[in-house]
């Protein structure tokens, strides 16, 4: 009976002395204080002494419902305190809740590709968000060069930081980490009527191509250009079509090519801002085009059959010789005209002597009578007559 006695008392003992820590740690539990930021509703015990790991703003959401030992499942076995307790090292404890496929897609950032997951996120708490070190953009600028996002004009995301309204920060299937390609990107901000729609759309627009012209992120130019006009356009433009000649239009010596030109989209030829002559209009004074007599090809708007829009090597941006330009519509035209009034040779419509007409040294061409846009005399004639004989005292003096 001693021996049976023995027996049972001992293993009374054990669990009497086991019960007895078991009270002494919970009172210590209770008494403890509960730092600030610590779950009060299910307070692991393992915080009353890594109280550090408890003190963030933002707890690893585990932590709230499993506990620490979700993790550290083999808490205080000396066989794993080399693992800090843990079943899986790296990445493979991070998967254990974390969807892999969120972080194995086409690209992927550096970071995740090397497993390096505590190169930006806080273990257990954090003062950020999603448990971050530090808050974005300064956390991406521990490895970008800050100054490339820093300049004259900056991306409005970019200026607040959002660095992941555009890009994924664990792996995308797009380069550069991109939550879409762009223009699709693009156009969860700026209006896709913008740029898509109208009859005749830019290359690089219908294409996609958003960053041939403009930097995402920040630049020394307006609008986010990689460079002003004209020689952005210069990239894809032939140059000499636009300069190096005697004559060159205004706005594209001024390189202004948006005065004429929608950089995106148009519903007209050339992509040009509204239709000839309304656009010429916008810098040419509009009366000296709608007097009472308009030469045909001003009235129906065709500039450009006689004028070139850029450069050319003659005055008034003329693609040929006066007359040449002249013969092109009045087939009958010779050297000479108006036949049979002082000779049957008739007048002469081309000579090398030079002629002061109206304060300006001209040779004789067809403009030396006749308007070439319109006027309010008859035959389109420069002066003031009511037949062709009254013009001569214009040039013959006596």
């Amino acid at each position: 009976m001693v021996i049976r006695t023995h027996c049972l008392v001992k293993p009374l003992i054990r669990v009497s002395a086991a019960a007895f820590w078991c009270i002494f740690l919970l009172t210590l539990a209770i008494m403890a204080p509960v730092p600030s930021g610590a779950d009060t509703t299910f307070p692991p015990v393992c915080y009353r002494c890594h109280k550090q790991q408890m003190e963030g703003k933002n707890i690893h959401p585990v932590i709230r419902t499993g506990g620490c030992i979700a993790c550290h499942t083999n808490a205080h076995s000396p066989k794993h305190k080399a693992t800090k307790f843990l079943p899986a090292t790296g990445t493979d404890l991070c998967f254990m809740c974390h969807d892999k496929k969120m972080f194995t897609k086409r690209i992927q950032h550096p970071p995740v590709a090397a497993g390096e997951c505590v190169s930006c996120h806080q273990i257990h708490s954090s003062n950020n968000e999603k448990l971050l070190i530090a808050a974005i953009p300064d956390l991406c600028f521990n490895c970008h060069d800050k100054t490339k996002f820093e300049n004259k004009d900056i991306h409005p995301p970019v200026a607040g930081g959002q660095c992941t309204s555009c890009h994924d920060p664990h792996s995308s299937d797009v380069p550069k980490l991109l939550l879409a390609d762009t223009p699709e990107l693009c156009f969860n901000c700026h209006d896709e009527t913008m740029f898509n729609g109208k009859k005749r759309g830019h290359m690089p627009v219908r294409y996609g191509y958003c960053t041939s012209c403009h930097q995402p992120h920040a630049s020394a130019h307006e609008k986010l250009l990689v460079e002003d006009p004209p020689a952005l356009c210069f990239n894809c433009h032939d140059e000499n079509g636009f300069s190096n000649h005697k004559v060159v239009h205004a706005p594209v010596a001024g390189g202004m090519c948006t005065t004429c030109h929608e950089p995106h989209q148009s519903d007209t030829r050339r992509l040009l801002k509204t239709s000839v002559p309304e656009l010429c209009f916008n810098c040419h004074d509009q009366t000296m085009f709608t007097h009472s007599n308009v030469h045909p090809p001003v009235a129906m708007g065709r500039c450009l059959k006689c004028h070139r829009p850029h450069v050319s090597g003659r005055k008034a941006l003329l693609p040929r010789a006066v007359n040449a330009i002249c013969a092109k519509c009045h087939k009958g035209l010779g050297r000479r005209h108006i036949g049979g009034v002082f000779s049957a040779k008739g007048h002469p419509v081309k000579t090398r002597k030079v002629i002061n007409l109206d304060g300006q040294k001209i040779r004789l061409s067809c403009i030396s009578c006749h308007n070439p846009h319109s006027t309010d005399t008859i035959k389109l004639f420069r002066f003031p007559v009511n037949s062709p004989q009254q013009l001569c005292i214009n040039c013959h003096k006596k």
